[in-house]
């Protein structure tokens, strides 16, 4: 398998089209043609990040000889590196002969180390072109600023050169995306610790207005003013990033697994699940656990007290995670050696990185309905047990009339009682617990978050719920309220969220809130103090959408006339136009009852 992946890998090098066009700084090709088949019965890894400050302190040449030293133990493993290498040098030659110009551009890297800003990004852009010509999607690019600042040069033309690396990233949008339009992976991580870089690329990404490529921003108690200042520009622009990551509730929790030093290296997978950059082959988002399905069954027939329906919940859980292991487990991991070549421990211990060579390998799942589930169990709580006016076993005869015949429950059900979201000891606890469940079942195999994506693909297979919910309508979106309500507020989101066990899930756990374009340039500092305050009180991960209701209403009934309206959705930002329209119209729902109470 191994040696067919490398014949792959050759065919890709000696047949990809070379794209260039005369002028450009950059040079970054990908034939869109070129499609690498997957393995019948295996799966490719994708959704991670590999380590590109080897491939620019040690160039191609300096890999190679890593592989060559350790090539005195004849290790055929190591064969299969050093053609993937020999093949990857093969297409620079290709290029290289292409034209004189290019030959120019390339010059030296990335066979040797970088010298120079631009000699380190043109290195990234080569290596990631052909990433994503191999079959490697969503591969994001670590943090970019740690990584560059050796080779910062004066501020004016750092900047100019990486707005020209951003606007080269941008190319290929509709063949890098995903499920959806812009769903690339294609995410710099910034900050942590803060330099000239890490305000460069703020504003070079504010000044081009692109949504591709994402930023995520790792913010502490240490974050300084201006990066806050520039931040908070990014996100009045509409862009949707950068997507806030609280350094000190993450690298604490990561340490389950990680080790201290590499947890304070963190970066992200496609979307916001934490990872080590070029030592974690984790597959973050290898399923998602639909938390309503169990409760489903658990009460089917059911007719006991409240704490005998979360025992019977937790069981029909248990059964439901064993099921999804299963299904991953039936898939085997085709090797990658190119992804291989940029991770230290591979080259180390002559090993594949789907096969034991990266330092990690703790794959993820993640999660989506908790908020339904919760609203639900509450509701349950309430009239079956507190005010006793329906019985547990009359619940799924409700939910399969679709709430035809019980509207006027549907809406006490919907805005009524205690709900997800607001900072109230009982739903704290409850949500607590049904974290702490999944934990016990997970702890040791899979890491698991409380944000995903498939929160209307996965609504869509699932019947009505009893928080009000008709069936096949979308889940709630990440941690944020199914609906929001006029008892409800952004302080009361952040409060509940800040209480929410990120020590046992930590596989992304974005607070994901709306707020009108008016009400954000009437208070930028208090907006500012609010997500700081939001961040020191412990919640895990915050995403903003800046939006303009009435142009969204008018955007949802001409998509065409605003071509330039950018949304987020799930962990990437988008335009609007591209969306299919269910997409586009939970954005529009979400904003109107933002607007209506966010004040």
């Amino acid at each position: 398998m191994i040696e067919r992946r490398v014949e792959q890998l050759e065919k890709v090098c000696k047949s990809a089209k070379i794209y260039f066009t005369p002028g450009e700084r950059f040079f970054y090709s990908i034939d869109t043609r070129l499609h690498v088949i997957e393995y019948p019965g295996y799966r490719r890894l994708g959704n991670l990040t590999v380590d590109y400050s080897m491939l620019l302190e040690k160039g191609l040449d300096g890999i190679e000889k890593i592989i060559d030293e350790k090539l005195k133990n004849k290790d055929d493993y190591l064969k299969c590196l050093k053609k993937s290498l020999e093949a990857v040098k093969f297409y620079r030659k290709r290029c290289i002969k292409e034209s004189k110009e290019l030959s120019s551009i390339l010059g030296k890297v990335p066979l040797e180390p970088a010298s120079s800003l631009e000699e380190a990004l043109q290195s990234i852009l080569f290596i990631n072109s052909l990433l994503w010509m191999y079959g490697h999607h969503l591969i994001g690019l670590g943090r970019l600023d740690k990584i560059l600042e050796p080779y910062y040069e004066d501020y004016d033309k750092s900047k100019e050169l990486i707005k020209e690396f951003i606007s080269s990233l941008s190319k290929y949008y509709k063949f890098k995306s995903n499920v959806l339009p812009g769903d690339t992976g294609q995410v710099i991580v910034l900050g942590g610790e803060y330099n000239e870089l890490t305000r460069i690329f703020l504003e070079a990404m504010m000044e081009l207005g692109l949504p591709d490529p994402k930023i995520v921003l790792r913010v502490n108690r240490n974050t300084p003013d201006d990066i806050w200042e520039l931040s908070y520009k990014c996100l009045k622009k509409g862009l949707g990033y950068p997507l806030f990551s609280n350094d000190e509730v993450i690298i604490k929790s990561l340490q389950e697994y990680y080790d201290k030093t590499d947890a304070q290296d963190y970066s992200t997978s496609a979307c916001w699940e934490p990872l080590i950059p070029g030592k974690s082959a984790d597959q973050n988002n290898l399923a998602n656990i639909n938390l309503l399905k169990p409760l489903e069954h658990a009460l089917n027939g059911f007719s006991g007290s409240f704490e005998e329906l979360l025992e019977a919940y937790q069981e029909s859980l248990n059964k439901y995670i064993d099921e999804t292991i299963d299904a991953i487990e039936s898939l085997k991991v085709e090797p990658s050696p190119l992804l291989s070549l940029f991770f230290p421990d591979s080259l180390e211990n002559a090993k594949d990185i789907a096969h034991g060579g990266a330092r990690y390998n703790i794959n993820g799942m993640l999660t989506v309905g908790m908020g339904n589930l919760i609203n639900s169990l509450l509701n349950i709580k309430r009239l079956c047990y507190d005010k006793k006016r329906i019985k547990p076993q009359e619940i799924l005869n409700i939910l399969k009339d679709n709430f035809k015949s019980y509207k006027s429950l549907r809406f006490e059900l919907e805005n009524k009682n205690l709900k997800y979201g607001m900072d109230e000891p009982e739903v704290i606890k409850l949500t607590n617990k049904i974290i702490s469940m999944l934990h016990e079942k997970l702890r040791g195999k899979y890491k698991f978050g409380l944000s995903s994506p498939s929160y209307l693909t996965e609504g869509e297979s699932t019947g009505a719920s009893f928080d009000g919910r008709l069936a096949r309508e979308p889940l709630g979106v990440n941690i944020s309220p199914i609906k929001f309500t006029a008892n409800m507020s952004y302080t009361e989101i952040f409060n509940f969220a800040s209480k929410l066990d990120y020590s046992k899930a930590y596989n992304g756990g974005v607070v994901d809130i709306m707020i009108e374009k008016s009400l954000m340039d009437r208070i930028p500092q208090e907006f500012i103090g609010l997500i700081k305050t939001a961040i020191m009180k412990g919640v895990m991960q915050i995403q903003v959408n800046v939006l303009d209701p009435k142009i969204l209403l008018k955007a949802l009934k001409n998509p065409e006339l605003f071509p330039d309206l950018i949304v987020r959705v799930w962990g990437f930002s988008t335009y609007f136009k591209d969306l299919p329209r269910e997409y586009r119209e939970i954005i529009v729902k979400r904003a109107l009852e933002y607007s209506q109470y966010g004040d």
